[in-house]
């Protein structure tokens, strides 16, 4: 008989050391509806998701939420997995390596404007590959916002940074 797998929510809570009643009053909410969510009686709305994310010092509980509960996530969000900086980043220029020679087939296959079935096969490894570098940015993302909440990174030079990188591209 297959083990049932713990809820995701109940396991970050315990792996904080939190009681319920104390995580509840963290996020927000009340004890019966922490309760109900850990137990899978309740599925948390997308707010709640983002507070516990918050709170927990979680980003990736959003990637865990979209792709696994909400219905259009499921269909359009990759899962991303936690991984470490230095596997992020051999997974990131692996992609960015592959993207080269997607770049060839997609132009290959689009010059005439028509999509025949037997390039069918390359548009779908092309999009596979970039579908694969989207991946890898968010596993850097949220590596990189697991880190901030983490204070391996300062917030507000990180965002300072980013302000004045993002503010030039306006």
């Amino acid at each position: 008989m297959a083990k049932k797998q713990v809820n995701r929510y109940r396991q970050l809570r315990e792996e904080l050391g939190w009681s319920r009643e104390y995580a509840a009053d963290k996020l927000g909410m009340s004890d019966d509806k922490l309760e109900r969510i850990e137990n899978d009686h309740q599925i948390p709305n997308p707010q709640d998701v983002l507070i516990m994310s918050d709170v927990y010092k979680a980003p990736g509980l959003c990637n865990h939420y979209c792709n696994g509960t909400c219905e259009i996530g499921q269909k359009y969000v990759p899962e991303v997995k936690d991984q470490e900086l230095p596997s992020i980043i051999l997974g990131l220029l692996n992609s960015i390596y592959a993207v080269g020679d997607t770049e060839k087939m997609l132009v290959r296959i689009t010059a005439d404007n028509v999509i025949d079935d037997d390039e069918i096969p390359e548009l779908v490894h092309s999009q596979y590959t970039l579908e694969q570098l989207s991946v890898m940015i968010e596993a850097l993302q949220l590596c990189i916002e697991r880190k901030i909440d983490n204070g391996e990174i300062s917030k507000d030079l990180y965002d300072k940074e980013w302000k004045k990188m993002t503010e030039g591209k306006k």
